[in-house]
């Protein structure tokens, strides 16, 4: 008998059936896809689990039987990893293949895309366009310079090397083990941290055109004042889910500009800033917290650090004591 949707962690989805017209409608209402679905093997499932919180979302999809897809431009960037089975895609005129353990993006966040998936298990994540573009230093806005206003393009659908598409897929799994640890409340400045690692990875092992060349206007603009722009904004939205582009808007520069006066002022980074500014709300929020109430890791994940050792060691270097110790006393 087919299942209905099961209840699993804040903001996921689980759905298994036998029935291959059960699978197909409920594919094709779930993601708008022409759809076409050869008959799977007797008493063999169709599963599917989601975990989406904020912008993201991470899929495992396992069909044991041949089908073929078309559907229209997805507007986000989306990459697949390919854990059995194989599958082709097709977005205009590249055909990419994939096997076990292949990573691909999928399309051109802009255009259609069709393919065929022949038994396969796929592990799909997809990522806000905006925030890889922002990452890359080319948001999407008015007053862009020329070409930097275009969505991104992939140039290849594969990773650069097979170091890299590794690299995906440890940060992938690291995203959705983190996702599924989150409280009720879905902690969200650790949500958007880990949107705004993904978009960066992507960029890391993909290549794209994203990254525009720099400009004298850039170097110019990296003044001091620039930097004390950035720092008022930062320092007056602590809590809210800003990034790079945020910040060099209100600055009133590029972001390859507000990147290059950190660097050459402070010695960091634009969003290392943040992280700076935010572990120091973390220490207030120590210093008067209940230890009967509150805990360490309710208060990291308020302030946007979901990986407690690494929140633990950035709060010594900057405290001389652990956090808990803070929280606790002497």
């Amino acid at each position: 008998m087919p299942q209905q949707p099961q209840a699993v962690p804040p903001g996921g989805q689980s759905f298994r059936t036998t029935e291959v017209d059960v699978a197909r409608d409920w594919l094709k209402t779930s993601y708008g896809t022409s759809l076409r679905m050869a008959a799977p093997a007797p008493g063999s499932a169709f599963q599917y689990s989601r975990i989406s919180a904020g912008p993201l979302a991470l899929s495992t999809l396992a069909l044991p039987t041949e089908y073929s897809y078309a559907t229209g431009p997805l507007g986000a960037v989306a990459v697949t990893h390919v854990v059995g089975g194989r599958m082709v895609r097709e977005c205009k005129d590249d055909v990419t293949r994939a096997a076990p353990g292949d990573v691909l993006a999928i399309s051109q966040p802009h255009l259609p895309y069709a393919g065929r998936v022949y038994a396969a298990e796929l592990r799909a994540v997809t990522v806000p366009l905006t925030l890889v573009q922002e990452a890359a230093g080319r948001p999407a806005g008015q007053g862009r310079p020329a070409g930097q206003g275009r969505p991104l393009r992939f140039t290849r659908f594969t990773p650069v090397s097979p170091a890299m598409a590794d690299q995906w897929k440890r940060t992938a799994d690291y995203v959705g083990e983190s996702l599924l640890a989150l409280p009720a409340d879905g902690a969200p400045l650790v949500v958007d941290a880990a949107a705004r690692l993904l978009a960066a990875t992507v960029l890391a092992a993909f290549p794209t055109d994203a990254r525009p060349e720099p400009v004298l206007a850039d170097t110019r603009d990296a003044t001091s004042e620039t930097v004390r722009r950035a720092i008022a904004f930062i320092e007056s939205h602590p809590a809210a889910e800003i990034g790079l582009a945020d910040t060099a808007a209100a600055a009133g520069v590029t972001p390859r500009a507000l990147q290059y006066a950190f660097r050459r002022h402070l010695g960091t980074t634009p969003m290392g800033y943040l992280r700076r500014v935010r572990l120091a709300q973390a220490h207030d929020d120590l210093v008067a917290a209940d230890p009967a109430r509150d805990t360490v890791t309710a208060v990291a994940h308020r302030w946007g650090f979901h990986h407690q050792g690494r929140f633990a060691a950035a709060y010594r270097q900057a405290y001389g004591v652990l956090p808990r110790h803070t929280l606790t006393g002497p």
